[in-house]
């Protein structure tokens, strides 16, 4: 048993029923049931008349390894778990664990397997309020009313408030929150001024369709807020105003990832220790986001509205590293400001391309650019990924994504054909080193492009070719495409 103990056995353990009036303590093995009680006020197990409780040993075997190390390990063994109740059963196994659970570091708390959510809340306030004096890293919360509880929402809300301010008082460093409402009638909820106030908080992620921002303080908050995450939905709950005033008022932040819901809003990211920001504007039409953030090193944008938004750099300074998956297939795709994206990002080293409807002519010329993902889809790609080379006269580092080519037989007659250039991009020339396909079938145009690449590679090193799992006689597909090796002698590498 002890060399083979994981936290994950904690599940087999006795676990909870919680009515109105104690903790039941049940095994999961009806032989095996115990008649424990669990007093919610003293935190003091008891046991019924006559009953007899197991030794730890009984039920571990002899060599009882784990009760030996000290507690400061096993309270962090616990904090490793996935819901805190699992380490709440370990109260059970001896005097020594009764009371471990109270210190862990983190706790993680979830509804999603309770039949009843006042059993839920009942014993979530117990786990918080139990703790003891030792610091709370980390808190995770799920909360979601599907509309049985709507006449115990505020009650709901008010108790989730108070969670929140005692791990506030615990120094909580990474606080992470799922709150959803499907009903959607009742008021917001609102974070209470503490949090705004903490010293100790790092990374907040929020991912709710009730949480409203509105009583964010313009300044003065989240003093030591290092990362963001918030997934919002301004149609429901929130405004412009009050997400402006979120995303303006973290002094040290560096890292902000944005989910939304919003149209024809005029929305400001300005933090000036910014280095990394991710956008999911799938949902947001029409948007104008303006970015004022003078240290940004890393943007992560996907866009496939039905109104495309624009994105304004305030300090007109490029990140260095920029991945853009763009999916505008549409008629209402507005040209102009896909030319004004790219050319604010032209500075770019790094890049991550994925542009669906959209062609190479928008793109400008990136003269710094050194490594270059292009995700490749199913229409001509061949000119396509010409003309991206041809843009890129200093680039060293290629991937391909193959997406959407469909298999074709032999007979299959392509749309497109892949012709050589009147003149060969200087990068292939100069300066690309290595190249690697993914997603390859070793159909004719592929091995067309392959073809091209590596006779006109004159610097190449090695290309990289990684098949899909349904391709057959690979040694055959690799000695063709080893005859295509020009001066460059490069070396080929065929990979699953």
């Amino acid at each position: 048993m002890a060399g083979n103990w994981k936290p994950s056995n904690v599940a087999k353990l006795p676990f909870f029923f919680v009515d109105e009036e104690s903790f039941y303590l049940s095994s999961v093995s009806r032989e095996l049931a115990l008649p424990w009680f669990f007093d919610p006020l003293t935190s003091e197990p008891s046991v019924q008349m006559g009953s007899k409780l197991p030794k730890l040993e009984e039920g571990l075997g002899e060599a009882d390894r784990i009760s030996q190390l000290p507690d400061e390990v096993l309270t962090r063994i616990l904090s490793f778990l996935d819901d805190t109740v699992l380490a709440v059963r370990t109260m059970v196994l001896s005097t020594r664990w009764k009371n471990l659970w109270k210190s862990v570091s983190c706790i993680r708390l979830g509804d999603d397997d309770y039949e009843s959510d006042d059993r839920f809340m009942t014993l979530a306030d117990h786990v918080v309020s139990l703790h003891d004096l030792t610091d709370i890293l980390r808190f995770d919360l799920t909360y979601v009313n599907d509309g049985i509880r709507d006449d115990m929402l505020a009650a709901d809300y008010t108790c989730i408030r108070k969670w929140i301010c005692t791990i506030v008082q615990h120094n909580v460093a990474e606080l992470h929150l799922n709150l959803s409402n499907f009903d959607g009638t009742q008021d917001p909820f609102l974070f209470p001024e503490c949090l705004f106030m903490s010293t100790t908080l790092v990374d907040l992620k929020v991912h709710s369709d009730i949480i409203s921002f509105s009583n964010c303080p313009i300044e003065g908050c989240f003093p030591s807020l290092k990362a963001l995450y918030v997934s919002v939905d301004e149609s429901e709950q929130d405004s412009p105003s009050s997400l402006e005033n979120l995303f303006c008022c973290c002094p040290v932040l560096e890292q902000l990832t944005i989910l939304g819901t919003f149209s024809e809003s005029n929305i400001t990211i300005s933090a000036p220790e910014l280095k990394t920001l991710g956008m999911d504007c799938s949902f947001c039409d029409s948007n104008a986001f303006s970015i004022n953030a003078p240290k940004l090193e890393n943007f992560d944008l996907l866009d496939n509205s039905s109104v495309p938004n624009t994105y304004h750099f305030e300090n007109g300074r490029s990140p260095i590293k920029v991945k853009l998956t763009l999916d505008h297939d549409n008629d209402d795709f507005d040209a102009d400001r896909a030319t004004a994206l790219f050319a604010q990002i032209s500075n770019v080293e790094d890049l991550s391309l994925s542009l669906k409807g959209l062609t190479a002519s928008y793109l400008p010329e990136f003269v710094n650019l050194s490594r270059l993902v292009l995700v490749l889809h199913g229409f001509n790609y061949g000119e396509f990924l010409i003309e991206c080379l041809t843009r890129c006269p200093n680039l060293k580092h290629l991937i391909l994504e193959l997406k959407d080519n469909k298999w074709r037989s032999t007979d299959d007659k392509l749309e497109w054909e892949f012709s050589n250039p009147h003149q060969c991009p200087a990068c292939l020339v100069s300066h690309l080193q290595t190249i690697s396909i993914k997603g390859f079938k070793g159909q004719q145009d592929e091995m067309d492009v392959a073809q091209f690449l590596l006779k006109n590679g004159v610097v190449l090193n090695t290309m990289s070719i990684h098949t899909v799992s349904e391709v057959s006689m690979k040694e055959d597909l690799l000695r063709k495409l080893l005859e295509y090796v020009g001066s460059s002698k490069s070396r080929v590498i065929l990979a699953d």
